[in-house]
């Protein structure tokens, strides 16, 4: 048990974590929403294909109608935005400002859904993170302008991840996480392909093919099989075994390891200050996680 726990969390910290680089090396040469169209597609009918396979039930109609709503909002909204933005933003960059949703999260419960309002780490961590985001978006450079346009498009997507996450809780879904998984991805997938015909992708692609290479499949079957496949399982199998919030710890090592590999590999160079801003990130990101720790502990408490 413990070495296939040590595994599924070097899977959501590792293969999440360099899904950045690899969507970034995706949207260099193919469209962004037919990117992301296409991997929620595979990845989709996969998740649903080994749900059928095991014996697991059809949903009824109201699941199928929860199913498309999340599609909607968490996968075409929020992956939307995120190949979108990285197409000018830096993929450690993009994870570090990704890595926020837990702070999103925390407030949407508190703001919208009646939770406990966050105790003094929490707002401490909200904070910060907040304010890492600032000096993330701080124009620098010659194409500052476009950055920090496609830097708030993807900050909209977390809030969108956010908001969906939030939503789910109080929405009837196939009792199975990869029958409901599955058929998120396959909705969210069919609403990106409908994004990607209306935007002209779709009449670009025999132009683009060409550039075209194994760079670009590998990559895509990275995010396919690694990323949305067996890290997604990982994650879902951890909720069941550990605390959501220790869980929870691979929104600040992802950004880590994003920074990493594209500074090694793709030869990101953020500046000074949006390390700083990336380090105020994670370290509210973190104090968030630790907040909400201690709040479930002392709830845990007088209940007993």
């Amino acid at each position: 048990m413990a070495i296939r726990k040590l595994l599924a969390y070097a899977a959501i910290y590792f293969f999440w974590g360099a899904s950045f680089l690899a969507i970034r090396q995706v949207v260099a040469v193919t469209p962004p929403f037919f990117a992301a169209c296409f991997r929620f597609l595979c990845a989709g009918a996969i998740l649903y294909g080994y749900s059928r396979w095991r014996g697991m039930p059809q949903p009824n109609r109201r699941q199928w109608m929860n199913t498309a709503v999340l599609g909607l909002v968490m996968f075409t909204a929020d992956y939307g935005c995120l190949f979108w933005a990285e197409k000018e933003v830096p993929s450690g960059l993009a994870a570090v400002i990704a890595a926020t949703i837990p702070v999103w999260v925390l407030l949407a419960e508190w703001l919208f859904s009646g939770g406990q309002r966050p105790n003094a780490k929490a707002l401490a961590g909200i904070v910060l993170g907040i304010s890492g985001v600032v000096l993330l978006m701080i124009p620098v450079g010659l194409h500052s302008s476009r950055f920090s346009t496609s830097a708030l498009v993807l900050l909209l997507g977390c809030f969108f991840w956010a908001g969906g996450t939030v939503a789910s809780r109080h929405l009837d879904l196939p009792r199975q996480l990869s029958m409901s998984s599955g058929l998120q991805m396959l909705w969210g997938g069919s609403f990106l392909f409908l994004i990607s015909a209306g935007t002209g992708e779709l009449r670009a692609l025999p132009r683009l093919s060409p550039q075209w290479n194994w760079h670009l499949a590998f990559s895509m079957g990275y995010l396919i099989l690694f990323a949305s496949i067996i890290a997604f399982s990982a994650y879902v199998w951890l909720i069941k075994q550990d605390p959501v919030t220790r869980v929870a710890s691979y929104a600040y090592v992802n950004p880590l390891v994003a920074l990493l590999l594209g500074s090694l590999l793709a030869q990101e160079r953020p500046t000074p200050l949006q390390y700083v801003g990336a380090a105020l990130v994670v370290a509210g990101v973190a104090s968030t996680i630790a907040g909400k720790r201690v709040a479930a502990r002392e709830t845990a408490q007088k209940a007993a």
